[in-house]
């Protein structure tokens, strides 16, 4: 099989290796048919992401057919399209026994603390995947992934019809979660300071766009929700010393949802949370998010393939994490086929 690691930041090679020929009682042998190119993998390319040990098989996003099942598998056959939960959790610690796998002790997630997807041939836990229908076109398949991350935050902040939604953020993330709050049946307003991002994000569902290069985001956002504020806030963005200026576009008993990593200190305005009422919740990964997913996707709930940029050939793959880095690419999810 072939393979893509990273052997150290802005070092990335193609190696020839045997086919897996062993698998335990519990895994899947799969061909991997796509992978999604992330900025996490970007991000361990560029030397960013301090979970990650090299030499590395970067990916996380991964759709593929089932070629061999172990002894002890139950629920999969041979020739059954799957997509993989990159996120694997000891199931016995006090987080996982609560009901949050995502934020397990010993969490590690593909492509990252292990080795991922950018392979031809992958063995994995039965118990990280998820059959989907052999209708759904690959390309689609691997945004199953992503799109578990919209599903999460969205959920946390338990956005529902009639809410009034700012996403912060309109990358392939945030855009995402605009898509998924849509669906719901809120109205949506998303903030960003690119142009060419605002554009797409309306296309994909968006009501209302806001530059904040060129625009107060308080002041547009009062003027769009005739001084009420927003419902519910989703940071998508991530930059800490935006954080205040979240809050006070929140509405009174308002729900701020973060997706951010940054160890970077905020500055909090507790007045603003206690005389709103506010509900600040964080979302990690995504938490039993795949099944809803699959569905909205069987059922066309959602147009993920919207969301995509360009699919490459999997020989193209070094110089597609390049020309992401270098921000060469236009918006939109970047997707690695094993097939071209």
């Amino acid at each position: 099989m072939k393979i893509l690691h990273v052997v150290e930041p802005f070092k990335a090679e193609f190696v020839e290796k045997e086919d897996p020929s062993v698998i335990e009682g519990d895994e899947l042998l799969i061909s991997v048919k796509r992978v999604g190119v992330c900025g996490s993998d970007i991000h361990i390319y560029s030397g960013h992401n301090p979970f990650a040990v090299y030499p590395r098989i970067i990916g996380h996003e991964i759709a593929g057919v089932v070629d061999a099942v172990g002894s002890e598998v139950k629920d999969f056959a041979v020739g059954d399209h799957i997509v993989l939960n990159p996120a694997t959790n000891c199931g016995v610690c006090d987080a996982c026994k609560r009901g949050y796998v995502n934020t397990c002790g010993n969490l590690e997630v593909l492509g990252v603390h292990r080795d991922g997807g950018f392979a031809s041939k992958f063995v994995a836990k039965a118990s990280w995947a998820y059959k989907i229908s052999n209708e759904m076109s690959w390309e689609e398949a691997v945004l199953v992934e992503p799109f578990t991350i919209g599903a999460n935050v969205t959920s946390r902040v338990n956005v529902t019809a009639g809410d009034r939604v700012l996403v912060i953020g309109a990358g392939v993330i945030g855009t995402i979660a605009v898509m998924v709050a849509k669906m719901k049946g809120a109205e949506v307003t998303t903030a960003d300071i690119v142009d060419a991002n605002l554009v797409k994000a309306k296309e994909l569902g968006a009501d209302y766009t806001i530059n904040t290069k060129n625009a107060d985001l308080l002041e547009e956002s009062m003027k769009i929700t005739n001084n009420n504020g927003y419902t519910v806030v989703i940071d998508a963005a991530c930059v800490p010393s935006m954080f205040a200026s979240l809050l006070q576009c929140a509405a009174s008993g308002g729900r701020v949802g973060i997706l951010g990593f940054s160890k970077n200190i905020s500055e909090i305005n507790q007045f603003e949370i206690t005389r709103k009422e506010l509900t600040i919740a964080g979302s990690r990964l995504s938490n039993n998010q795949f099944s809803n997913v699959i569905n909205w996707f069987e059922n066309k709930k959602l147009n993920p393939e919207a969301i995509i940029n360009k699919v490459y050939p999997f020989n193209d793959s070094i110089n597609v994490i390049q020309d992401q880095y270098e921000g060469k690419l236009d918006f939109g999810k970047n997707i690695i086929s094993f097939e071209k």
